[in-house]
């Protein structure tokens, strides 16, 4: 969590934002003027029951207080993970437009690589060539990172802090296995069969999580939990190993209707903020 005077900072932004006076917040939180004046100009560290008194009044959590590193930063940055939640309704818009437009590509690029993959099982060889296979891999990367970055701001806008960490490390690890694979396109390092096993192992698992973090989300209708009860059965699916064979291609539908719950919280926050 932040130390002061950062801490003070943050709190003082954040009920800015929701355009409080002091005076106004201490009314929601049974706490002095005084006191909001000394934590916000950082004169005083409160106790944690405070700050979360605080922030419960902000409509906030305490994942709003959490300090990047400056790697976390800069891997963030690089992941195309860092948003900026804070911003108009506009932006917020824009981003979820990037996300479900990019995970429609994903789902395309994923039918590419699903038919290479199966072709090099069955032929040893990659049907569209290697520089072809290359190019698709690294656009994969891509738009898997917009299209998970969007449920990284679905779960800081809909309070839902599970799914926005499972969705962070969807991001970085999806990125460090595709980039494994273009590194050792002949399965000179690892055997085919060993690497397949962790491919099916990993997203076994990382689905199943997904998927509770789906199930867990509110505000957005059936969608959610919908989706998240196809993935944990898909996650799980995978996990064993020989059902990976139907769980892969499956998990494209459980991937159509994150495509609609993007849609479904661009929808929410227009008729929240009356947005067009």
């Amino acid at each position: 969590m932040m130390k002061q005077p950062a801490l003070g900072q943050k709190i003082l932004e954040l009920r800015q934002q929701k355009g409080l006076t002091q005076e106004e917040l201490v009314e929601q939180c049974n706490i002095s003027v005084r006191t909001i004046q000394r934590i916000e100009a950082g004169e005083t560290m409160p106790r944690v029951y405070t700050i979360k008194t605080i922030l419960s009044a902000l409509d906030r959590d305490l994942d709003d207080l959490q300090a990047d590193t400056i790697f976390e930063t800069k891997v963030k940055q690089a992941m195309l993970i860092k948003l900026d939640d804070t911003k108009g309704a506009s932006y917020l818009i824009n981003q979820l437009h990037i996300g479900w437009i990019a995970g429609i590509l994903s789902m395309i690029a994923f039918v590419f690589e699903f038919i290479d993959d199966f072709y090099y099982v069955a032929q040893n060889d990659y049907y569209f060539g290697k520089i072809f296979t290359i190019i698709l891999g690294i656009c994969s990367i891509v738009l898997f990172s917009l299209f998970m970055r969007s449920f990284i701001l679905i779960g800081t806008l809909f309070k839902n802090s599970f799914l926005k960490t499972i969705a962070t490390l969807f991001i970085i690890f999806n990125a460090l296995i595709a980039a494994y694979a273009l590194i050792d396109m002949d399965f000179e390092l690892m055997p085919a069969e060993a690497y397949g096993v962790m491919f099916a192992v990993f997203f076994g698992v990382m689905t199943l999580f997904f998927g509770y973090g789906l199930f867990k989300l509110k505000g957005l209708g059936q969608l959610p939990p919908a989706s998240g009860i196809m993935h944990m059965v898909f996650g799980a699916m995978m996990i064993t190993i020989f059902l990976a064979i139907v769980a892969g291609p499956a998990s494209i539908l459980a991937q159509g209707l994150n495509v609609a719950i993007i849609l479904k919280a661009i929808e929410v926050i227009k008729s929240q903020t009356g947005t067009n």
